[in-house]
């Protein structure tokens, strides 16, 4: 099954958006600037605009779009966002008209956080804060990390990741859950008044980059799958999944071709993580 990209809007002005990374000797991984030394929103994703009907961005000389925004977003049972492009204020409202109008159609919401200052460089981190928290106080899942946890709320990046059920509700009472991830020190989970913490697999690590979008991806994988998140033993599964796609991806360098098939997440988790760590 492909992509539907009914949506996808083209930007002559302006490329797709290329951050330059620092690798360090762990794989660790710190967002520098962005390519050919351009400015934070001289990129394509900074040029999103989504009105009721899709039309020509009048900043750009986008392609003509037609389609009924309201009529795609009926169809769908999830929507995705991270909170990047809310740091440009014509892509922002765009995000959220699209939400407005998938959760009135029906759509659940996972907002994935990200919080990289180098995206903000004009907005001061208390505005920056209160952007990013509209939006995922929304959702109906929330991923995060420790580290986001802190910046956010306050509670410490230790006590995020063994306490999840103290972010989820103090941060996002309104959701079904939150997922918090931790790198190397794991994963953990509040859902449905259920929560715990995975532990991390064991692999060789390479490179970070991409680790918590495959997070998301293989947690997403398991709900679309028909996984259950009210079920304790079923949730449980669902995070250790998502957290294997995220350790797998982390043994390649880059953050897409590093992004594991079905196939080997399925031999890592029949063969160990023996076959992983050399």
């Amino acid at each position: 099954e492909g992509v539907n990209v009914a949506l996808m809007q083209r930007s002559t002005r302006y490329p797709t958006r290329r951050v330059m990374v620092t690798r360090s000797k762990t794989g660790d991984r710190e967002f520098g600037a962005f390519h050919d030394h351009r400015n934070a929103h001289e990129f394509a994703d900074s040029l999103l605009r989504y009105n009721s009907t899709a039309t020509n961005n009048d900043d750009d000389d986008s392609s003509q779009f037609t389609h009924d925004l309201d009529a795609i977003l009926s169809s769908i049972e999830w929507m995705v966002s991270s909170t990047l492009s809310l740091a440009f204020e014509g892509s922002a409202k765009s995000v959220t008209n699209i939400v407005d109008r998938g959760l009135k159609g029906g759509a659940k919401l996972l907002v994935d956080i990200n919080w990289r200052p180098v995206f903000w460089p004009n907005t001061s981190e208390s505005e920056a804060r209160k952007s990013i928290l509209e939006l995922a106080q929304r959702a109906h899942i929330v991923k995060l990390t420790d580290e986001e946890a802190e910046w956010l709320f306050g509670i410490s990046a230790a006590e995020a990741l063994a306490h999840p059920d103290k972010v989820a509700k103090e941060g996002f009472p309104q959701a079904l859950g939150v997922l918090v991830t931790a790198g190397e020190k794991g994963a953990s989970y509040s859902c449905f008044g259920n929560s715990a913490q995975i532990e991390q697999f064991d692999v060789a690590v390479v490179e970070t980059t991409g680790a918590g979008d495959a997070f998301t991806a293989g947690f997403l994988h398991s709900i679309l799958g028909g996984a259950e998140l009210d079920d304790p033993e079923s949730l449980q599964d669902t995070v250790r999944f998502a957290a294997a796609v995220g350790a797998l991806t982390c043994t390649s360098e880059g953050a897409i071709a590093a992004q594991p098939t079905m196939d080997q997440v399925e031999s890592f988790f029949i063969h160990g993580e023996k076959l992983w760590t050399s």
